[in-house]
């Protein structure tokens, strides 16, 4: 028996689709393509972020500050947006999920980048930051020694904080550096998403997962990691007490876990983690994170005298002092602790030196100190003339 004859609508769906799909394919191809020749030219010309709203001119951060190259108005389409978080998300079903947001990692041959995808009253709108394509030092980007230091310890816990784009990241990234060509160790990193990419160095073993792609959640991702027996934990940030519970747990097992959160001071660092926990709870943390913990930096970007960004830090390096302080509750005698402790510095002290050292002018540490009596006695110390 013959088979039916299609009709003509049935005939044109099949004509056409085959046609249709490489449509798509072919401008798929071409939006990804234009995003990854912008990502090389905004890294070649020290581009940090990339701002992009749907058919509006894209706006570009270098040293801190926006601009619009002159006569030059690069313009995005939604469709296009849209095509680099399906490309990113590997065409997931709604992938801005109910908190209509997502974290992704995309990569050219010779950057890597971070995208931020959000939903608002723009459209779906994406920030880019743009990764360096080789790890940095430590000597790099300045990192203190005793923060260095703490990469040979064993175990504890070493938390770096400070606001969104601060270099929390980075700064870990040149721990890891450091262990990955001094040691041979087992170096388990879990990020979300992971941002720079490690070549292991001689009997070194570096794990990188990342939330959603490779595992589902922080405290299931930390789980995993002590039935491998790593020696250094990176955990991408502190998001919950869910997850600050089972860093913790993981610092006082034997393990060195390096960790990232949000505070502008020391203080309110501990007053951040402690402050996840329950009432009941709390006791026993301050008990086990004051052991545990062995030091906590602080780093803020400010523009130096010639028009770039350098990091002002605060640190806390943990002893019986500190310890005692955490464990009771004792918040209001930090700051002058660190003051007197050695290897310990203030944001106003770090501030001071950079003044004195005419990496950046004095108002502009007046404008980014916490507490600026601090810093004027600080500087008229050091000689500095306001």
């Amino acid at each position: 028996m013959n088979s039916p004859a299609l009709t003509r609508r049935e005939m044109r769906g099949t004509a056409t689709e085959p046609i249709t799909g490489l449509l798509t394919a072919t401008l798929h191809s071409a939006a990804l393509a234009r995003l990854h020749r912008m990502i090389d030219e905004c890294g070649d010309s020290a581009v940090s972020d990339m701002h992009i709203h749907p058919d509006k001119p894209m706006r570009r951060l270098r040293s801190g500050r926006l601009f619009i190259p002159d006569g030059t108005e690069v313009v995005f389409s939604q469709d296009e947006i849209m095509m680099w978080l399906a490309e990113a998300t590997e065409g997931r079903h709604d992938p801005l999920g109910t908190r209509g947001h997502a974290s992704v990692a995309l990569a050219t041959d010779r950057y890597r980048v971070r995208g931020t995808f959000r939903k608002s009253l723009q459209g779906i709108t994406v920030t880019f930051r743009i990764i360096p394509g080789t790890v940095p030092t430590a000597d790099a980007i300045g990192l203190p020694q005793v923060i260095r230091d703490l990469i040979h310890r064993d175990s504890g816990l070493l938390i770096m904080e400070g606001p969104t784009g601060s270099g929390k990241t980075t700064a870990i990234a040149s721990l890891i550096r450091m262990a990955n060509e001094e040691y041979d160790k087992h170096i388990y990193m879990v990020e979300d998403p992971t941002e720079f990419v490690h070549e292991e160095i001689g009997a070194t073993s570096i794990v990188q997962r990342e939330i959603g792609t490779h595992v589902v959640d922080y405290p299931t991702a930390i789980e995993d990691a002590l039935r491998s027996k790593p020696n250094i934990i990176v955990i991408g940030e502190l998001l919950n007490a869910a997850t600050a519970k089972a860093a913790l747990h993981a610092a006082t097992t034997g393990h060195l876990v390096i960790t990232t959160a949000h505070a502008g001071s020391i203080t309110e660092a501990l007053d951040s983690f402690i402050g996840q926990f329950t009432a009941d709870e709390q006791p026993q943390i301050r008990s086990r994170f004051s052991q545990s913990l062995l030091g906590i930096m602080v780093q803020k970007l400010v523009p130096t005298a010639d028009g770039r960004l350098t990091a002002a830090r605060e640190v806390l390096l943990n002893d019986l002092n500190f310890t005692e302080i955490i464990r009771d509750d004792k918040m209001q005698m930090i700051r002058a602790r660190i003051a007197g402790s050695k290897g310990c510095f203030t944001l106003e002290d770090s501030l001071a030196d950079l003044v004195s050292q005419n990496a950046i002018t004095a108002d502009t540490a007046l404008g980014a100190a916490k507490n600026t009596d601090d810093l004027r006695e600080i500087m008229a110390r050091k000689g500095v003339k306001l």
